[in-house]
């Protein structure tokens, strides 16, 4: 695991970002200019859509079978799952994940948990005899691994933003409470009622305190209330703008020695940099913000927020956790 300190005055700026999202290379123009095209797009969706469940299923991921059953069971919790007060910015009607609806349908809801198999199991792609169950605990724990050396005291009150249907979530609860934390009590907050509802199928036995209808930069919940507060795999899905909105958001949330963790993409992994230009197509196709995502300066956004002793570590070689405290 590759752990780096980065200083709390003048950040280390990160690296360019790579050439098939920035349009401002050759490659990244083409890519643009193919995406441009409707019918083309339309078409990339159904592409990656079908090799998603395809590469899913060959691995042992039930994606069919599942969906129907996370639908069968979310469909009456959507209404206990749904704040009428909340308000959806327009960033998060965009097509996603080859969905037209985004992250706002029940089909996006219910293939989310085999999605997100998909993407450990690919983090070890070589490793054919890894199952689904033992990919995801992998990854999950180099990713709280690296948040461990900023708990600098008890974990009483945790917050898991963007938490979709609460694989991290939950992952998260266990991890704490293996490593001491029993009394915790973990959250989850998601702008998608549908996603909610399997997150609620999902913890069965009630072991998260409350699953919260919010956007991550507006959440409304009580100032310096949480003790850690985590995005898993959220910032790369915003607007620039917006996750700026949302550390400040954080910032506010934290109690002082609270502690920050961003997981997501590394913009330093030479697998993410170098990915097959075809790849990078179908990914900037599901995924609308990749660019904001890699071009602004996360570790800067973070100073500028007003959190210190940023650490900067790779879980594994497609994945970075950002670990921040509010002073």
């Amino acid at each position: 695991m590759n752990t780096s300190a980065i200083p709390t005055g003048p950040v280390i700026a990160s690296p360019p970002p790579p050439p098939w999202v920035d349009a401002r290379t050759p490659l990244g123009r083409l890519i643009a200019a193919v995406l441009a095209v409707e019918p083309v797009r339309q078409l990339l969706f159904l592409q990656a859509r079908r090799m998603m469940i395809r590469t899913a299923e060959t691995r042992g991921i039930p994606w069919r079978r599942r969906r129907e059953q996370l639908l069968q069971q979310a469909e009456p919790l959507l209404v206990a799952s749904t704040n009428p007060a909340t308000v959806i910015p327009p960033y998060y009607r965009a097509r996603f994940h080859a969905y037209e609806e985004g992250n706002l349908c029940w089909q996006a809801a219910c293939e989310t948990e085999q999605a997100t198999d998909s993407v450990a199991l690919r983090v070890w792609k070589e490793e054919k005899q890894l199952n689904p169950a033992a990919a995801q605990q992998r990854m999950r724990d180099g990713i709280y691994a690296a948040i461990e050396p900023s708990l600098s005291g008890p974990v009483r009150d945790v917050l898991d933003i963007g938490c979709s249907v609460g694989v991290g979530t939950l992952a998260l609860t266990d991890w704490l409470e293996q490593h001491g934390h029993s009394d915790v009590h973990v959250s989850g907050l998601d702008l998608s009622p549908q996603m909610l509802a399997v997150a609620r199928v999902r913890d069965a036995s009630g072991r998260i305190r409350a699953w919260h209808h919010g956007a991550a930069e507006a959440t409304g919940l009580p100032a310096a209330s949480f003790d850690l507060i985590t995005a898993q795999f959220l910032c790369h899905e915003l607007p620039g703008v917006a996750t700026r909105a949302v550390l400040k958001e954080a910032a506010r949330l934290l109690r002082p020695q609270g502690v920050l963790a961003l997981v997501d993409q590394d913009p330093e992994a030479e697998v993410i940099r170098s990915m097959p230009p075809a790849l990078a197509t179908l990914l900037k196709a599901t995924e609308p913000y990749l660019e904001d995502y890699f071009r602004l300066d996360l570790p800067a956004a973070l100073a500028e927020a007003g959190f210190t002793a940023i650490r900067r570590v790779a879980s594994d070689h497609r994945h970075r956790v950002l670990v921040a405290t509010r002073p």
